[in-house]
């Protein structure tokens, strides 16, 4: 499954921007304010719509108005249109909420019907919850009467496999913005796991935490990931590092509890405490020594490769990375753009140097109009295209293109 239109209306500088994605790489460019963050903060959005329920309460006057999200799917060549109307609210950590939404689908291709049906992606969500907690794979509960309830809409089965399709594409969206892996300083020198099984204590589900315990629980087990990861980033690849280890030392830790009548028991517990180590130039750091441009690079190359999504977003990716190590990080992810639709979003020439004319899309903000994207290949006429490709292969490049303000009317 791959996104092939999105439609986002009246939020923040997105009065009504409509754009067409590639179905692997797409790269947003434009100065700042255009909307680039804006598109992909839009987008996750969806994420947000399988738990709206989960929402704290909040009154009618601290809600913005009405914002609308229309996603277009390719699912094995068929059509299927989500339209999802949201009100939201900004946090105190600067985070939108849902507060409520109504959505709606449309799929001819697949019912041979026009007529729409209004369903939230919650019910889904709860209902592939509810079937991998108990793993039966059985139609059976509200499963069997969610069905029911489209057949008595018109709809079939298939209409149902549809949007279970859309949740699983949704639920694999992952996100990773321009300063989430700098400051390397904020790494632990060391962190406990529970048993020999490595079971994470203590670790939240992001940071530079996270990114160490994963990387430890590839390491460990010797995975094809690991071994994939150490050949692009050790000496016979990028040489950013030589070797990565993760020291194990076992730790107990007793736990006294009194029973009736005064009797004491004792329980004994094994950790791990894991040190992970990074040998560069004969010598070894901990992550928190490491600069940030290496820290950064490793943890977007780490995630690249072992990240199972199904929509990589990446903001910034040249943020704290010069441009040697940020021309190999290019190439990588045009490579897993193959397996994952990639939209990264960009300020930099030099990464625009690595990238098909196809895959650059600019962005701009006008004030009639807000947030307006447009792909470079497909907005240009061919005579211009055809100038254009004519300079990139006997010229120059297309980030110099771009930097003498040559994109400026696309």
């Amino acid at each position: 499954m791959k996104i092939s239109k999105i439609l986002i209306k009246n939020y923040r500088s997105c009065a009504e921007t409509e754009f067409s994605p590639n179905e692997e790489l797409t790269a947003l460019i434009g100065p700042n304010g255009s909307g680039k963050t804006t598109i992909l903060s839009a987008i996750r959005l969806l994420s947000a719509l399988l738990h709206v329920r989960n929402r704290r309460f909040h009154t009618d006057e601290t809600a913005s108005s009405a914002s609308e999200i229309k996603v277009w799917y390719d699912w094995n060549g068929k059509t299927i249109i989500h339209t999802a109307k949201i009100n939201i609210v900004t946090n105190e950590n600067n985070r939108d909420e849902i507060i409520n939404s109504s959505e709606s689908w449309y799929m001819y291709d697949i019912v041979g019907t026009k007529k729409r049906i209004n369903i939230p992606l919650e019910i889904f969500f709860d209902l592939a919850t509810e079937k991998r907690r108990h793993a039966s794979g059985v139609k059976g509960g509200d499963q069997f009467f969610l069905i029911k309830y489209f057949k008595q809409q018109g709809f079939n089965e298939n209409a149902y496999e549809a949007i279970e399709a859309v949740v699983s594409f949704i639920l694999k969206i992952n996100y990773y913005s321009a300063s989430q892996f700098t400051n390397p300083s904020n790494c632990p020198l060391s962190f406990e796991v529970e048993g020999e099984k490595g079971i994470r204590r203590g670790i939240s589900i992001r940071g530079h935490k996270k990114l160490l315990y994963d990387m430890y629980q590839e390491f460990r087990n010797k995975t094809d990931i690991s071994i994939e990861f150490l050949d692009i980033v050790g000496a016979d690849g990028i040489g950013l590092v030589d070797n990565i280890e993760f020291n194990e030392i076992e730790t107990s830790t007793s736990n006294y509890s009194v029973m009736t009548g005064g009797k004491v028991t004792k329980k004994e517990r094994k950790n791990l405490l894991i040190i992970p180590s990074f040998s560069i130039s004969g010598n070894n750091l901990s992550p928190s020594q490491l600069s940030e441009g290496t820290f950064k690079t490793l943890a977007l190359i780490f995630y690249l490769i072992s990240d199972k999504s199904t929509l990589l977003m990446i903001e910034e990716p040249e943020v704290c990375v010069h441009h040697g190590l940020l021309n190999s990080i290019i190439e990588l992810i045009k490579v897993y753009s193959s397996e994952k639709q990639i939209l990264i979003s960009t300020h930099s020439d030099a990464v625009l140097d690595n990238l098909e004319v196809e895959n650059v899309f600019t962005v701009k903000r006008k004030k009639q109009y807000g947030t307006i994207v447009s792909n470079i290949s497909k907005n240009m006429k061919k005579k211009e295209l055809k100038v254009l490709k004519d300079y990139l292969i006997n010229e120059g490049s297309l980030g110099e293109y771009w930097k003498h303000g040559d994109l400026e009317h696309v």
